[in-house]
C-alpha cells in the first residue's frame, strides 16, 4: 500500500509520512510527561555479572532480524547463562523461532488487545537489560522498553535525542566515524555488558526447523534441472521505491543473461504483487529461465537459498539473506554513501553495482548492469564456484 501510494501520488506520501511522525511525536511528549520519574536514568552503573535476562527489541523487518543474529550469538556466545528474548514483529519473528539462542520470541502486533497482552508477557520475565536496536529516535521503541521494562537498564544506538531516558548507547556521530557497519553497531551495544566489539561471532546462519529444510529440497527438486551448471537467482522485488529497479531493464536482463549462459539456469524471484511483471521476465528468456513457484514462505525461500550458487538482487532483506547463508552475491545500491557504509550485506562473497543517483537503484544504466552481472557470473566461474550439486 504504502509503496503504490509512494508510485501515484510520492508528495502526498511524504505529506501523510511527516503527518504520522509529528502524531507520534507528539504522544511521545505528553507520556514523558507523565513517566519522568521511573524512566530516568540510573545513578548506578550496570554490573555485568548480575545481568542474567536481556530483552532485544527489533520489531521490525526481516532484513533488521537477519543482521541482529551476530549481537544475539556474540551476547550467548560470551554469556551462557543470560537468557535471551526478542521482541520481534509479527513479520520477522519467523527468523528466530527455531533458534537455540533465543529463550523466549515475544511477537509485537498492533492492535490494542495484542499490545496490553505482549507488554503483560513482558513485563512477567522480569528482564533485567533491555537492549533497543532500533535505530536513532524510534518513539515505539522507547514506550516499548519503559512499559515492558520499567526497572530495566536500558542500551540503545543514536539515542543522543532520548539521552536523559537511556542508560547507555552508541553515538551515531562516532559509529558513522569509524565506519561501523550496522551489525558492527549492533554488536557494540554489548559493550556495557563487558563483550568488547572485536568479540564478535561472525558465523550464525538463519536457524531452519527439519520441516524447513525439508521444504527447502523439495522445492530445489521442483525447480533445478540437472542439465545446467549452475542455478542462480534473480530477485528485481524490493519495499521501497527507491530500491526499485525498472522491469524493462529486468526483463532485458534476463533475457541477455539466457541466451549468453545457456549453461546456467535463472530463477526469478519476485514480492506476490509482480507475479505478472516476473512472468513477463520468464516469457523473456528461454528453456533455462525458471520462475519461483507462487506461494512459498520467507522461511521455505530461505531453507531454497541454501542450495543456489549465487543470487543477484536489488537491496532488499534477500541481500542480507544471502550474505547471512554466505552465498555469492551480486547487490544493487543507489548512490546513498551514508546508508550503503552501515547496510551494504556483511559478507566477503559480496559483488557491488552503485548507482550514481543517491535517492535511486534505478540510477544504475542497463549497460552498467549488464556489465556488473556478466563480470560477477565471470569471477565465479573463475573461481570455479558455478558448479552444482548433481
Amino acid at each position: 500500500m504504502q509503496q503504490k501510494l509512494e508510485r501515484k501520488a510520492p508528495r502526498l506520501a511524504h505529506f501523510l509520512k511527516e503527518i504520522e511522525i509529528q502524531f507520534k511525536w507528539l504522544f511521545i511528549w505528553l507520556f514523558l510527561k507523565l513517566l519522568t520519574g521511573p524512566s530516568r536514568r540510573r545513578s548506578k552503573p550496570l554490573s555485568p555479572e548480575t545481568v542474567k535476562s536481556v530483552l532485544i527489541l527489533r520489531q521490525d523487518k526481516i532484513g533488521d532480524m537477519v543482521v541482529t543474529l551476530p549481537t544475539i550469538h556474540t551476547l550467548k556466545h560470551h554469556r551462557r547463562d543470560i537468557k535471551i528474548g526478542v521482541l520481534a514483529s509479527a513479520v520477522n519473528h519467523r527468523i528466530i523461532e527455531h533458534d537455540a539462542t533465543v529463550e523466549r520470541v515475544h511477537i509485537w502486533r498492533k492492535s490494542l488487545g495484542e499490545i496490553i497482552k505482549t507488554v503483560l508477557e513482558i513485563r512477567k520475565c522480569n528482564y533485567d537489560v533491555v537492549i533497543d536496536l532500533m535505530t536513532g529516535t524510534s518513539v515505539t521503541s522507547l514506550v516499548i522498553a519503559m512499559m515492558c521494562a520499567p526497572r530495566a537498564y536500558r542500551i540503545g544506538i543514536a539515542k543522543e535525542s532520548f539521552r536523559k531516558y537511556y542508560d547507555y548507547y552508541t553515538l551515531e556521530k562516532m559509529n558513522h566515524a569509524h565506519r561501523l557497519h550496522i551489525t558492527e553497531m549492533f554488536r557494540a551495544t554489548l559493550e556495557p555488558l563487558g563483550i568488547r566489539l572485536a568479540e564478535g561471532v561472525e558465523e550464525c546462519k538463519v536457524a531452519l526447523s527439519k520441516e524447513q529444510r525439508e521444504r527447502g529440497r523439495q522445492l530445489l527438486e521442483q525447480i533445478r534441472n540437472p542439465q545446467y551448471d549452475a542455478l542462480i537467482m534473480l530477485n528485481v522485488s524490493a519495499g521501497k521505491l527507491d530500491r526499485t529497479l525498472s522491469f524493462d531493464k529486468f526483463i532485458k536482463l534476463v533475457g541477455e543473461l539466457s541466451r549468453r549462459h545457456p549453461n546456467l539456469q535463472f530463477l526469478i524471484s519476485y514480492a506476490p504483487n509482480e507475479q505478472r511483471l516476473a512472468r513477463t521476465a520468464l516469457e523473456a528468456g528461454g528453456e533455462n529461465v525458471t520462475l519461483l513457484p507462487s506461494g512459498v514462505s520467507i522461511m521455505e525461500l530461505i531453507a531454497l537459498m541454501g542450495h543456489l550458487q549465487a543470487v543477484v538482487s536489488v537491496d532488499t532483506s534477500i541481500c542480507h539473506i544471502a550474505a547471512n547463508l554466505n552465498i555469492p552475491l551480486l547487490a544493487m545500491y543507489n548512490g546513498n554513501n551514508f546508508n550503503f557504509s552501515r547496510w551494504y550485506p556483511y559478507s566477503k562473497r559480496v559483488w557491488i553495482v552503485r548507482s550514481p543517483d543517491w535517492k535511486s537503484v534505478d540510477g544504475i544504466t542497463y549497460e552498467q548492469l549488464a556489465k556488473a552481472v556478466e563480470s560477477f557470473i565471470a569471477d565465479l566461474s573463475d573461481q570455479s564456484m558455478l558448479k552444482q550439486a548433481k
